[in-house]
């Protein structure tokens, strides 16, 4: 057997043999140095390259942050300084209609001071002597206005007796108001005379008689005869226009 494995080691079929020379140390050091070095170049060269092509360098970008950051300052100052112009500007509106407002009611309650003046004044002047020549009852003014509601009216009615009266007058009071509608004439009785409410007067001097009534829809009252009766005869008539 020894035999063998001799004669396999003179023969082709022995194992190959390699022979490479071991460089010495400080070269393979130079090599890795000269690899590193260029790898290196490469990196730099890439970041150039991308920096060149692919966009602004680092001091660029912070100069354009900075002068964005100016812009949202002075943007934000403007934004504050106009808020603070719409809160002076909406405090004086407040005022301002708060003012209109009080003005609005002083002018309506001098409208409705007015109003009742004239009518007082009205009511005084009613009670003055009756003119020379007429004697009995009279009726010293009367007044047809719309109310709040729709197609109502009110009225209002003074009536006196002339002189110095001895007894009382007892009576009722009915009115009938001429109105157009639909371009025809119509007539309404107050109160309806199928009604068994009266409109009832009972005075030694004056009265006043105060009071609504409806009117129909599209109705425009024209005139208003006024009736004062008593024992179903006539006392005092009179028609006035509207």
């Amino acid at each position: 057997m020894k035999w063998n494995l001799f004669r396999r080691k003179l023969t082709v079929s022995a194992p190959r043999m390699i022979v490479r020379g071991r460089l010495p140390g400080p070269v393979r050091a130079l090599l890795g140095f000269v690899f590193l070095a260029g790898a290196a170049a490469a990196g730099v060269a890439t970041y150039e390259y991308g920096r060149q092509f692919g966009g602004p360098d680092r001091r660029e970008l912070q100069a354009e942050v900075e002068r964005l950051s100016s812009q949202v300052r002075e943007l934000t100052a403007d934004r504050d300084r106009f808020a603070a112009l719409a809160t002076a500007y909406e405090a004086q509106l407040k005022v301002e209609t708060v003012a209109c407002e009080t003005l609005g009611q002083q002018v309506s309650s001098l409208e409705s001071e007015s109003t009742r003046l004239r009518e007082d004044l009205a009511f005084f002047e009613s009670l003055l002597p009756a003119p020379a020549g007429k004697k009995g009852l009279l009726i010293r003014s009367f007044r047809l206005q719309p109310e709040g509601a729709p197609h109502e009216m009110r009225y209002k009615l003074l009536v006196q007796q002339s002189g110095k009266p001895e007894r009382d007058f007892v009576g009722t009071v009915q009115m009938q108001i001429n109105f157009a509608q639909g371009g025809r004439s119509w007539v309404l009785n107050v109160p309806d005379p199928n009604s068994p409410q009266s409109l009832a007067v009972a005075f030694r001097h004056y009265q006043r008689l105060e009071g609504t009534f409806a009117l129909p829809e599209g109705a425009v009252a024209r005139s208003v005869v006024v009736k004062v009766l008593a024992n179903g005869e006539t006392q005092a008539q009179q028609t006035f226009a509207l």
